[in-house]
Order: structure tokens, then C-alpha cells, then sequence
């Protein structure tokens, strides 16, 4: 029994349809990773196509060479012109078109023609001269492509194509295919598409998890590496990115760093609560992404503190100018729901310099910022070589304070507070020293800074305390002493108890004790210092904003603080003689501090044309060489005891 082809192809075509939609012609992942995943296939399929295209490329060489040897005339000229077209194309295919960037886009279309260009030599060779035995051949090739195909539009079209043409010469022959020829083509063929199509889609899967797996590790080093409130670069991510830049560095890419702290951020969170303190920080390291455009990578370190990596030649004139728009774009008021908030920032910069690692990077960009925290509030400060000097001496006299006999080291000296009113000394101020055994006597200047800033100030201020109020256990009970705090002292809750525990346990009546901080230090964090100062003046002792008019000197905070005293900073008082100006404004202090019920002490006298002015303007306090020098304590009692003729002496 025979079985034309047209009923055997049209059952073949319905096997092939079924197994493509059962498998689909594209198995790579849909979405974002999509694209990765076709990317991977095609870097497989590359290999494959290349070397099918070698193999057949060397097959037709010794093809050709047959040619020679059965062919002659026309058939010659033709099959001699397949054979070489086929083992040009693979070899074009192999050596140069399936190479380079898009090669693995191509690696289909090759194939394609490939197998196309394989076809057309038996199709030549049966119109030439035709014999019905090699019609196996056009099986023979179906079950090849079925095998070598990379993917279903490859297999498809070239299975198809060599059956149709068969089937085609057959019928051009009128010849007829036997029960076993299509029960081959029906089973044997079918069988070796759905094994290749089977094969395929496994190695598919697996490289479309490969990828997935790929896309969800870098996903959760993405996270790993970002902050998840703003959406910023974290800290681990920044020295990553610093790393990278020092290494440009050294290839000629030069960079620049930044560190950013917020300045006020801290009453908003505590004032309006977390939430609003949060969108806060959204709002600003959106407004970092704006300002840094290209030309910087910000991060967040953690808290209200940010930094920049500036790419590029950043001169000081540059730096200036970023850091003027940075500050002026972060001090913008901030629309947060119904809460309008105001903030400002400072901002430490350095320029990288070769042999710098990213901690001393830091390290400098964090002195500038210290810096600019001190003295420019709300303004950018660029790491100098007078820094550099500064840092290094705070470096050795930290190194110093932490090996050293504090208890034995550090002393106090006292300098009078005169009421030149009355005409007698109404208090001392306590100023600390510093004579240490490996540097000598140390300026207290740099010492409590290099304290502060490594925050060992609070285990000195408590230190200093007690040496205070065991000295003037033997002073008048009228005698006052002030005693400067720190920032520090203020913020933490352990220093601040350990300091009331001091002045309960001395026996002294705590009216007598008057505590001074810095309005530059109490601006750094406003409400913590209201609370602390609140807490000291309910314990029954006095409050002074020392060095009023070197900072941000406005009574608009004064009335928000348990004040009792301000002392006017000696800056204004070397003014005195030579400017009218500073007269009108220590007038104008000391008439608000009078109306205000509040002392005003004028720091820093030392002339008689000084206190001449002084005396025009009532004031009342003053403090200054011009009465005495600081005193060791065994002193104060006998300056006590002959004050009388030296205040009258020195008032005149």
C-alpha cells in the first residue's frame, strides 16, 4: 500500500505545529530581564553556529573536489557553483560574520542560510539529473537541521524545506513514497524535531535561570549597596565609589569629597516626629541628585549626614562655587505636608592628593566640616594646609590626652568678674590648663578642641569640675565661679548627670555655681541644650551664654533660655577705641540685658581707654587683665583680701 505525499506532509506539519505551540518558538523570561535572557541564548547558540558553519564549510571543500571528478559541462558549472557559494558563505559565516558584537544576533539568520544553501545541492542534483534512490537525502538533511538547529525558526523552516522539496521532486517524477519511507518521514523525523526541540528547551531553562539568578543577585546588591530611606548611595556603597575614584586618580581622572551635615535637622525630627524628619531627608537627597548632576555621586553616611565624590579638576574657585549653590539649594525651606521646615548645611571639601587613602580623605573633609561647624555655620570650608597643620597638632595632643595623667595634669586658674558698680569682685571664671609631662604646657585652645573632637571632653569636663568645687570650698559665700561646658557636656544624658551628681556631692549652695556654654556650641543642637540648661537651673545653679557676638548672636533664642548672664566676646571690646559703632552696639546689649534682667559681663578689658568707653555705656560687669590675669586657686584669697584698692585703681 502506497501513501501520496500531500496527506503524509499535511500530518507532518500538524506534529510540527503542536510541539511549537506546546514549546513556543522564544523561551526567554518576560519583563525586565527578557532581553538578558535572549542575550544569554544567543551567546550559546553563537558556538553552535560557528561550528556548523566550519563543518559544512569543510564538507564542500571536498565536495568541490568530487565535483571534478563525476560532474562535466552544464552539471559541473552549476553544482560546482553551490558547492562553492555553500562552502563560501560558511566560512564568510565562520572567520568574520559570526564575530564582533552583534554576532550573537546573527547566529540564527546564518544558520538559516546555511542550511538553505545545503538544500539547493540535491535540489540541483535531482533537476539535473534525477534519481529516486537519493531522495532519502532530503530526509537525511530534515533529520540534520532537526538536530543542529539552534531554535525553532531555524529547525522549522529548514525541516519543512527539505521535505516540501523532496516531496516536490517526487511529484515532479510522479513518483510515489512507500509505507516505510512515510512511516519513516512520520515518526523517525517528528521524533528527532521534539528530541532537538526538548534539548533545547532545557538548556533554554537553564539559562534563563542563570539569568534570573544573575538579576536577583545584582537586585539585592542594589539594595545592599543603596540606602533605603532615600534611595541614595549607603556608606558601603561610597567607599566603593571612593576606592574607584582613587584609582582613576592614578590614571590622570582627578576628584574632589565632600562631607554635608545638616544643620537644624535634629528640632525638626524632635519637634514634628520621625515621619516628617524622614521626608525631610528624602527632600534633601533629592535635592543632592539635582545639584550634583554629572558631575558628583552622592551618598548618605547615616543619620542627617551626607557626602559627595565631585569627578573632575575641581580648583578652590569651583569648589567655592559648588559649595555656595549646594548650601544655598539645601538651606531652601522644605515643604513637608503642613509642616514648612528651615534647615541649612555645612559642608568640609578636600581635593585629593596622591598616596591620600579614602579614611584620610575623610578624616580631612571631616576637620573642614568640624571647621565650618564652628566658625560658618551654613557655608562650605575647603581643606587647607593651615587645617593640615591644625589637625596634625590636634592628632598629637589627642594621642597625648589619651596616654597622659589627666588627674595630675590638668589645673584650673581663676580670673575675677568685677562689679565695678560696687566696686568689688563678684565671681571667678574657671579656665582650664593643660601642663603635660610629654608636651609641656598646652594652650587650652587647641587641647579642648582636640578634646572635643575626640570626645574626651566630658571625662575632662568632670575632671575639672571637681578641681573647681574643692577650691573654693574656702571662698566667700557671696564668691560666684563659672565653669564653661561643652556641646558635649549637654548632649549626653551620662555627662549631664555625672555633673549634677558633682555638685550635689560638693556641699556647695549650687546658686553659687554658674555654668556657661557658647551660643555657637548651644546652636548645635538647640532643643537638647534648652533641656540640659533646664536641668542645671533646676538644680538651683546659674546660666551664662559665653562669647555672645562671635556667632549667630540673637536675642530671639534668649528668651527660650533659663539665661541669667551674657558675657559679650572680647572681639567687640578691641573695637571700642578705634570704631563708634562697637560703643552704639555694647550700648545696645547692655540696655537689652538690663531691660532682659540679665547680667552682662564684658570679656577681655585690658586698657583704661577701654573701660573709659565701658564706663559711658553703664556697663556694669567687666573681666580682664586690666583688673588681674588668671590666678592659681591659692591665690584667689589673697586677691580677695586687697581687691579694694585695685578695683577703685583700675576704675579710674
Amino acid at each position: 500500500m502506497t501513501v501520496r505525499v500531500p496527506p503524509v506532509f499535511s500530518r507532518l506539519t500538524s506534529v510540527l505545529h503542536s510541539l511549537t505551540a506546546r514549546f513556543g518558538f522564544h523561551t526567554g523570561a518576560a519583563g525586565a530581564g527578557a532581553a538578558r535572557v535572549r542575550e544569554a541564548e544567543n551567546a550559546i547558540m553563537l558556538p553552535i553556529a560557528r561550528r556548523y558553519s566550519l563543518v559544512i564549510g569543510i564538507y564542500y571543500m571536498f565536495v568541490v573536489v568530487g565535483r571534478f571528478r563525476t560532474e562535466s559541462g552544464l552539471a559541473l558549472a552549476v553544482l560546482l557553483a553551490l558547492a562553492v557559494a555553500n562552502m563560501a558563505v560558511s566560512g564568510f559565516a565562520y572567520s568574520y560574520y559570526l564575530k564582533g558584537p552583534k554576532a550573537e544576533a546573527r547566529a540564527c539568520s546564518v544558520m538559516l542560510a546555511v542550511n538553505l544553501l545545503l538544500l539547493a545541492n540535491p535540489v540541483a542534483f535531482q533537476l539535473l539529473h534525477f534519481s529516486q534512490g537519493r531522495l532519502l537525502y532530503f530526509f537525511f538533511l530534515a533529520m540534520v537541521f532537526a538536530v543542529t538547529g539552534v531554535r525553532l525558526r531555524v529547525i522549522v523552516p529548514s525541516v519543512v524545506a527539505a521535505l516540501v522539496s523532496g516531496t516536490a521532486i517526487a511529484l515532479a517524477h510522479a513518483q510515489v513514497i512507500s509505507h516505510d519511507s512515510a512511516g519513516f518521514g512520520l515518526l523517525v523525523i517528528p521524533v528527532l524535531v521534539a528530541v532537538a526541540i526538548g534539548v533545547r528547551h532545557t538548556m533554554f531553562q537553564a539559562v534563563q535561570a542563570r539569568v534570573t539568578a544573575e538579576i536577583l543577585t545584582e537586585e539585592a546588591q542594589a539594595l545592599a549597596d543603596c540606602d533605603a530611606l532615600t534611595g541614595l548611595a549607603n556608606r558601603r556603597s561610597f567607599f566603593r565609589a571612593a576606592d574607584t575614584a582613587i584609582a582613576g586618580a592614578g590614571q590622570g581622572r582627578p576628584f574632589a569629597l565632600a562631607l554635608i551635615d545638616l544643620d537644624g535637622f535634629k528640632p525638626v525630627n524632635d519637634t514634628y516626629g520621625h515621619s516628617v524628619g524622614d521626608e525631610l531627608l528624602i527632600a534633601v537627597a533629592q535635592r543632592l541628585r539635582e545639584v550634583c548632576g554629572t558631575i558628583g555621586f552622592p551618598a548618605r553616611m547615616g543619620g542627617d549626614e551626607f557626602a559627595i565624590i565631585l569627578d573632575g579638576d575641581f580648583n578652590d574657585a569651583r569648589i567655592e562655587h559648588f559649595g555656595s549653590e549646594l548650601c544655598e539649594i539645601l538651606r531652601e525651606i522644605y515643604l513637608l505636608g503642613s509642616v514648612a521646615a528651615s534647615i541649612s548645611a555645612s559642608v568640609g571639601f578636600v581635593r585629593y592628593e596622591s598616596g591620600l587613602s579614602v579614611s584620610q580623605l575623610l578624616e580631612r573633609s571631616d576637620y573642614a566640616l568640624y571647621f565650618a561647624k564652628q566658625n560658618l555655620r551654613g557655608a562650605p570650608v575647603i581643606f587647607n594646609t593651615r587645617h593640615e597643620t591644625e589637625m596634625r597638632d590636634f592628632s598629637i595632643v589627642d594621642q597625648t590626652l589619651r596616654s597622659s595623667d589627666l588627674e595630675r595634669e590638668l589645673s584650673i586658674v581663676f580670673q575675677p568678674q568685677v562689679d565695678i558698680t560696687e566696686n568689688r569682685t563678684v565671681g571667678f571664671e574657671a579656665l582650664a590648663r593643660w601642663n603635660s609631662a610629654k608636651l609641656g604646657a598646652v594652650r587650652p585652645d587647641i587641647f579642648i578642641k582636640a578634646a572635643e573632637r575626640s570626645g574626651l571632653i566630658t571625662d575632662i569636663t568632670l575632671r575639672l569640675l571637681n578641681k573647681t568645687l574643692e577650691q573654693i570650698t574656702d571662698w566667700p559665700e557671696d564668691i560666684r565661679v563659672s565653669f564653661n561646658l561643652s556641646a558635649r557636656d549637654l548632649r549626653s544624658a551620662i555627662s549631664l548627670n555625672n555633673i549634677c551628681t558633682a555638685v550635689r556631692n560638693s556641699g556647695i549652695d549650687p546658686a553659687r555655681i554658674e555654668f556657661e556654654i557658647t551660643e555657637t556650641a548651644m546652636l548645635t543642637d538647640f532643643a537638647q541644650a534648652c533641656d540640659s540648661l533646664m536641668v542645671l537651673k533646676r538644680l538651683g545653679c546659674r546660666i551664662a551664654i559665653d562669647d555672645f557676638g562671635s556667632g549667630y548672636s540673637s536675642f530671639s533664642y534668649i528668651h527660650q533660655l533659663p539665661v541669667d548672664k551674657i558675657k559679650i566676646d572680647r572681639s567687640f571690646v578691641t573695637q571700642l577705641v578705634k570704631h563708634g559703632s562697637a560703643v552704639k552696639i555694647i550700648k545696645t546689649i547692655v540696655d537689652l540685658c538690663r531691660n532682659l534682667h540679665l547680667d552682662c559681663v564684658i570679656e577681655g578689658v585690658e586698657t583704661q581707654a577701654e573701660m573709659a568707653k565701658l564706663v559711658s555705656v553703664r556697663a556694669r560687669y567687666i573681666q580682664g587683665y586690666l583688673f588681674a590675669r588668671p590666678m592659681p586657686a591659692d591665690a584667689v584669697l589673697g586677691y580677695l583680701d586687697g581687691e579694694s584698692h585695685r578695683v577703685l585703681a583700675a576704675a579710674q
